[in-house]
Formats: C-alpha cells, sequence, structure tokens
C-alpha cells in the first residue's frame, strides 16, 4: 500500500462529503461536525468512509466509523488505516 498524505486525502474525501452531505465542496473542511454542520447520520457516515475505503482499499470498522464527530477525525482514521507497517 502506497503511503498517501493528508491533503491527498481531503482531495479524494471532500468531494464525497459534499456529494453525501448536499452541501457545496468549497464549504467542506475539517473542523466540520458530521453530525451538526454536515446532517450526516450514522448510515450517511458509513457511506462516506464505505465510499472512500474503496479507493484506498481498507475496511475500516463500524465501531469506529460511529465515533467519528469531525472531518478532520474521517482524515485522522483514513492516515492511521493507511500508514505503513
Amino acid at each position: 500500500m502506497s503511503t498517501v498524505d493528508a491533503k491527498q486525502l481531503r482531495t479524494a474525501l471532500y468531494p464525497i462529503l459534499a456529494e453525501v452531505s448536499g452541501q457545496p465542496l468549497e464549504r467542506i473542511d475539517g473542523a466540520l461536525r458530521l453530525d451538526e454542520d454536515l446532517q450526516l447520520d450514522s448510515l450517511k457516515r458509513i457511506e462516506v468512509v464505505s465510499r472512500i475505503s474503496e479507493k484506498y482499499e481498507f475496511d475500516p470498522d463500524v465501531d469506529t466509523i460511529l465515533e467519528l464527530r469531525t472531518v478532520d477525525d474521517v482524515i485522522r482514521l483514513m492516515e492511521d488505516v493507511l500508514r505503513p507497517a
């Protein structure tokens, strides 16, 4: 698995967040809260992480996904999962 940085992850994740949340892409940033700001309930959070996990080929735990609170939390999860061993 190749190394990816936070910028690459944001470039891949933000359009998915915009599509699923219905928010304009330019409004998406790391500090946004998934529930309160983007209106992503648990099913939509799972959809977002599932879609990005298909691109980067990782299998996140559902309980971990449900604990994510902000866009930056999603980025940190992806960085942790994709960090070379």
